[in-house]
């Protein structure tokens, strides 16, 4: 299986086709962070310089943050580019993982770090058990002086790499009695990692389409926090008077919608119910219903206006019924999702739900599956 990854998290653009556990080919830039100006070129540079063509790539990689915004995004939207053009599937392979991936059976601990700013940094822990690389610490943006009472407490030998090592090293310096930064050649992300630990997570079943595929960068850029100041999201319980407009995103949401009447039963007659609405500006922008029977939760609907869709409400309406069910000291939730609705259900798994079962032939309009997704509270 040949793979093509590339890598715009940092200042350094590198891109890289693997098959299957042989490195064909990998180029690596680290002049500018001019990535929208040269990371076409080096891609281009890679296909004539190894004879492998586009349309002979089966899987496409690329860093999935964190990172710069902008890097990553330039990364993301030529890979999403190319395998929709291609039909492929795609892998995002966390940053920092694809750094700790650097340095190959690294005895001790790895510390990944990348530069948030303010004196802040991108960071986790990993180490090497029996040649797997495995995650100790959660992603996170951590003052620097934080990660470093959390690695001293560790007691363990470490290994810094990224930007933020190079940016950092005095205050590693006054903090660590013992310590070692990465050399040059491993410091910055490389392509090649990337890809490597995308065909692995590939070969797991963990992979996206161009279209379901997300960046993940932990901390929301100023331009979101901005607009988020400006058009405040509100959740709260959903009225009669909200039902117009919910309607009009279930009609726009699916293909069999509830109808009006639906609604109006489940807020009047229906004591099981739970229903919230997100509200942007005093618009309903989004809803979800959830009903709570004995000690089960079971969500009933979940949808996005289509204008407000990428900005994380439905997470933000899944966790707000995740809380609901646990007031109502409900100890386990469920729900149904198509089968072939990749988003949703990543986003259902990064919540705490998983795969449970089939309902063959559940939705009518298609005759598609459906997969029961469970989630245990306690």
């Amino acid at each position: 299986m040949k793979v093509l990854a590339v890598d715009t998290s940092t200042s350094a653009a590198t891109a890289a086709i693997m098959e299957d556990d042989r490195l064909i080919s990998e180029y690596i830039l680290n002049i500018s962070r001019a990535h929208s100006q040269k990371i076409m070129g080096i891609i281009e540079e890679l296909f004539n310089k190894s004879g492998v063509k586009p349309v002979e790539i089966d899987l496409y990689a690329c860093s999935s943050g964190p990172g710069s915004f902008t890097g990553l995004r330039i990364g993301a939207s030529i890979i999403k580019a190319m395998a929709q053009t291609f039909n492929k599937p795609v892998v995002g392979v966390p940053t920092l993982d694809a750094l700790a991936c650097s340095l190959y059976n690294c005895t001790g601990l790895i510390c990944p770090m990348l530069d948030a700013q303010r004196g802040m940094v991108y960071s986790s822990l990993y180490s090497y058990n029996c040649g797997r690389l495995e995650k100790l610490e959660d992603l996170r943006v951590i003052p620097i002086e934080d990660l470093i009472k959390l690695v001293k407490g560790k007691a363990v030998p470490t290994s810094f790499l990224g930007d933020g090592a190079l940016l950092f090293e005095e205050n590693l310096k006054r903090g660590l009695e013992e310590y070692y930064v990465a050399p040059a050649g491993s410091m910055l992300p490389r392509a090649s990692s990337c890809a490597r630990l995308a065909l692995e997570m590939y070969h797991k079943g963990n992979y996206d389409t161009y279209s379901s595929f997300r960046l993940t960068y932990i901390r929301r850029s100023q331009a979101e926090v901005e607009y988020e100041k400006k058009h405040k999201i509100e959740l709260q319980k959903m009225s009669l008077e909200d039902i117009d407009q919910v309607c009009e995103i279930e009609n726009l949401s699916f293909a069999v919608p509830w109808s009006r009447e639906s609604f109006e039963s489940e807020l009047v007659n229906n004591n099981l119910a739970r229903y919230i609405v997100a509200k942007a500006e005093g618009k309903v922008v989004a809803y979800g219903g959830i009903w709570i029977i004995l000690d089960e939760g079971h969500i009933t609907n979940i949808a996005v206006h289509p204008e407000f869709r990428g900005r994380r409400i439905g997470e933000k309406l899944v966790k707000e019924m995740i809380k609901r069910a646990k007031e109502s000291k409900a100890e386990r939730i469920t729900l149904e999702v198509r089968a072939s609705n990749v988003a949703a259900r990543k986003l259902y798994k990064k919540l705490g739900f998983k795969d449970g079962g089939i309902r063959k032939g559940y939705y009518t309009d298609t005759g598609e599956d459906a997969v029961i997704m469970w989630n245990e509270l306690i």
